[in-house]
């Protein structure tokens, strides 16, 4: 772990609006991911991403955020609470990965370039990033970190395409890497009695296993689902059946915690 340069620790404070700047003084949160990246490597940020300590703590400073910008949107997924005001920069507070302490905040991120967070501890910013956060970014080169987090398994995978169409590059390790994520969560002993996609017979093996992967693939940027905003390329989520979640690893605990739904058994 080592620290980002003051110049850059510099311009990203300066990139954020004046208010989130007295936010992030007044508040202690941490600026962490994809605002620094997009600085640091002079793209333009989409987002800002804050994080805390815990949820409870994190949904007051949504509402001090609310009584700073009264015409705040809130609108609220299960990763995130994101407040929309324009024509400022959409603030995100995540709230599925919360985290006291910065080192293993940074250690979530999925991708090394999204490795660096910024704070304010009271007396002057601090910053913390990987050691591999600037010369991957440098090079625009996607390393998967295969993070120890609760998450939907295919997230990162989706999120590859983003960066790629940023101009980022992903090497044969780093890929691999990524789909032995979202192979590791399937139950292959399931497949052979998943019978049916809507209603029709799967004509083979591979076309079940495609379909599981399929549900997987499920976005983690809250971003990307928020309504009423345009995206390009955006990917839709094909929804999650008890059948399908039978052959996925954890998958009726994590998404039917209570209970299964009243389904056909398979024959």
């Amino acid at each position: 772990m080592q620290k980002l340069l003051d110049e850059d620790v510099l311009r990203v404070i300066r990139r954020l609006p004046s208010d989130m700047r007295k936010f992030m003084r007044d508040t202690k949160c941490v600026l962490a991911g994809g605002f620094i990246r997009a600085v640091v490597a002079h793209e333009e940020p989409s987002d800002i991403d804050l994080f805390g300590p815990s949820a409870a703590v994190i949904e007051g400073w949504v509402r001090e955020l609310q009584l700073i910008r009264p015409d705040t949107r809130k609108h609220t997924t299960g990763n995130a609470i994101t407040c929309l005001c324009p024509p400022h920069v959409a603030v995100q507070f995540i709230t599925r990965w919360t985290y006291a302490e910065v080192e293993p905040l940074i250690d979530s991120f999925d991708f090394t370039i999204g490795q660096a967070a910024i704070w304010f501890d009271g007396e002057h910013y601090k910053s913390a990033c990987s050691d591999r956060f600037y010369a991957d970014l440098a090079a625009k080169r996607l390393i998967y970190t295969q993070p120890d987090r609760n998450e939907d398994a295919g997230g990162s995978l989706l999120r590859t395409r983003k960066f790629i169409s940023r101009g980022y590059y992903v090497e044969a390790p780093a890929l691999s890497r990524l789909i032995a994520r979202v192979v590791d969560r399937i139950k292959f002993d399931q497949l052979p009695f998943l019978h049916k996609r809507n209603g029709l017979p799967f004509p083979n093996n591979e076309e079940r296993l495609a379909y599981v992967i399929h549900a997987l693939l499920r976005e983690v940027d809250p971003f990307y689902v928020i309504d009423g905003i345009e995206l390009a390329d955006n990917h839709e989520e094909m929804a999650m059946t008890v059948e399908v979640a039978r052959c996925i690893e954890g998958g009726l605990q994590k998404y039917y915690p209570e209970g299964e739904e009243q389904t056909d058994q398979p024959t």
